[in-house]
Order: structure tokens, then C-alpha cells, then sequence
């Protein structure tokens, strides 16, 4: 057989034909390998790191990352679906199932995120508001007081004393109010500060007593609602407000810095072989195997390969090399 004829044949892409065959073996012959041996750990951490540098010195991935968000952008708002109506419904179906399913999270966990100082400091500020706004209102005039006005008719009387009587009396009076007012602020801050740890224990339990299952599950299912009735032009209006692109500058700065790092090859590569430590052994097809993935890979791979192969089989630089290899 000479040259043009093996290129005849190689260049045949009909099912089970030389080429299919070809791709068919060279498939199999991956599937065969270890997984740590098809994606080492080590050449995974460079092509990674490389990847990213890549990315970090380029000129313009700023300018196409602010293109693409201005497009998303656009496509959002001028979309009048909700959440739920773009979504498939069977995706919009197993959500909710997942939401509702019984799930209690642990209590050092929740209060590890919920109590923080910025999240003690909003509270602290509006629980605050609160108390001092009732005290405001308890100690208003009686006149303007409904809570005052179910007083006796001794404490009206009094207050009018003092309203009418000016003078000495009526600055006592108003001396008392303030003072009172000002004591009352006192209190308050001292019993928010005492009550904030009560409140996120309180709120802790709420969120992680197994008894409450159903109500997790029904708070959970409720907050997804909410987020499928949301309309997209309405998410498009808070990208926009979102500063992506900023955010994506401060991203590429640290990401620089730990690049730039002595350990960071290193660390890539100790991240990726943890990730690898249960099937980084095993052939790619019996991890492939054991999750239902592997006639899927095959078939998928296979057409793929050969799909590559065959316009590097029909062009002119394969043919010669080929004539040079057969000669």
C-alpha cells in the first residue's frame, strides 16, 4: 500500500471506518489511564497559573469584561420575564423541592456568620432607634400622648400645673422632661448593648433547632419565591449598580499579588492534589464508570476526536508527511 492509498483510507470518516477506529482507540487508551496520570497535579498548577497571568497582563480583558456586562446589562432590562419564567420549570420545581427538603444548620456555624461586628453595629443601631423613638413618645405631652392619656386624672392635672405655672415651675418642668429623656437614652443604649448577644442566640436557635425543621424549610421556600418573582429588568438595574468592573480590577490586584508569590505554584499544586487524593489512582474509566459518566465520555469523545482528526487528515501538511514517512 503507497501513500495516496493510506491517505485514502485515513480520510474515510464512515462509522467504524479506519479514522473512527483511530479515534476510537486513542479514546480508549486515555480512558485507561490513572486520573492524576491524565491530569497531573503539577502541569495542572503551571497551566493554571500560566492561564492566569495571562489574563492579568492582557491589555484588553478589562474592556471585553465591561463589553460583556453592558450586553448582559442590556439583555436584562430589556427583558420583561421574571426569574421563574426564564427559568425551565422543572429547574424551578427541583429548587423548591430542594429548599423545603428538612435541613437544621449547626449553631456555632450560623453565629460565626451572623454575629460579626458590622452585623452587631447595624443591629445595635436599629434596635436602638427603636427604644429611643418609644421613649420619645411615652414622654411626649400628655395632650399628644396616647399612651399618657389612659393616666389618672391627677397626673393631666399636673402636667397642666406645670404648663400654666411658667416660671420657676414650668423650667423644673421642662428640666425634668429632658433629664428623663436623656436618662432614658442611657438605659437604652446600656440594654441594647446587653441585649444584642440575646438577640443573635435567639436568632441562632430560630435557625438551627432541629424542632423548627419546617419552618427552615418554609422560611427557605418563601426566600425562594421571592427571588423567582423577581423581574429581570429589575436584576439588569442592580448590575448596573453593582460596579462588576471595579470589582473585577480589585480581583485581578490580588490575584497579581499572589501571583507574583513565591508559593503560589506550589500552593496550586497542593490544592489540586488534595482534590485528587481519593481517585487520582483509579482509571479515568472506573471513576467515570461509577458515576453513570462513561458511555457518555466514550461516545462523546470519540466523535469529538475524530471530528479533529478529520481536517488534519485531509490537508496538504498531512500528506506530505505522510509521502515523507512512506517513501
Amino acid at each position: 500500500m503507497n501513500a495516496q492509498e493510506l491517505l485514502a483510507r485515513l480520510q474515510d470518516t464512515s462509522p467504524q471506518g479506519p479514522l473512527d477506529r483511530l479515534a476510537a482507540l486513542v479514546v480508549e487508551h486515555e480512558l485507561s489511564q490513572p486520573l492524576e496520570t491524565l491530569f497531573p497535579p503539577p502541569l495542572l498548577a503551571r497551566a493554571l497559573k500560566a492561564a492566569l497571568e495571562g489574563w492579568l497582563g492582557s491589555d484588553t480583558a478589562d474592556r471585553e469584561l465591561a463589553s460583556a456586562i453592558d450586553h448582559l446589562h442590556e439583555q436584562l432590562t430589556q427583558d420583561k420575564r421574571t426569574v421563574r419564567e426564564a427559568l425551565p420549570p422543572e429547574l424551578s420545581k427541583g429548587l423548591a423541592e430542594l429548599a423545603a427538603r428538612r435541613y437544621s444548620p449547626d449553631r456555632t456555624l450560623v453565629l460565626s456568620v451572623l454575629d460579626r461586628p458590622p452585623v452587631r453595629a447595624l443591629a445595635r443601631g436599629l434596635l436602638l432607634n427603636v427604644l429611643i423613638e418609644f421613649s420619645r413618645k411615652v414622654s411626649a405631652p400628655v395632650t399628644e400622648n396616647r399612651i399618657a392619656k389612659g393616666f389618672s386624672g391627677l397626673a393631666r392635672f399636673a402636667t397642666e400645673q406645670a404648663r400654666s405655672s411658667g416660671g420657676t415651675l414650668g423650667g423644673i418642668a421642662s428640666a425634668l422632661s429632658d433629664e428623663i429623656e436623656r436618662q432614658v437614652e442611657k438605659r437604652a443604649r446600656d440594654f441594647t448593648e446587653s441585649a444584642l448577644s440575646g438577640i443573635f442566640q435567639q436568632l441562632a436557635d430560630a435557625l438551627t433547632d432541629p424542632s423548627r425543621a419546617s419552618e427552615q424549610a418554609e422560611m427557605r421556600v418563601a426566600l425562594l419565591e421571592g427571588v423567582l418573582g423577581l423581574p429581570l429588568e429589575r436584576l439588569g438595574r442592580e448590575l448596573s449598580r453593582a460596579d462588576v468592573p471595579g470589582g473585577a480590577v480589585v480581583v485581578r490586584k490580588s490575584l497579581s499579588q499572589w501571583l507574583a508569590s513565591s508559593n503560589a505554584t506550589a500552593e496550586l499544586e497542593g490544592w489540586l492534589t488534595r482534590a485528587m487524593e481519593r481517585d487520582g489512582k483509579r482509571p479515568v474509566r472506573e471513576v467515570l464508570g461509577t458515576l453513570g459518566l462513561l458511555d457518555t465520555f466514550q461516545k462523546m469523545g470519540q466523535e469529538a476526536l475524530r471530528d479533529r482528526l478529520t481536517p488534519i487528515v485531509a490537508s496538504e501538511p498531512f500528506a506530505r508527511w505522510l509521502e515523507e514517512l512512506t517513501r
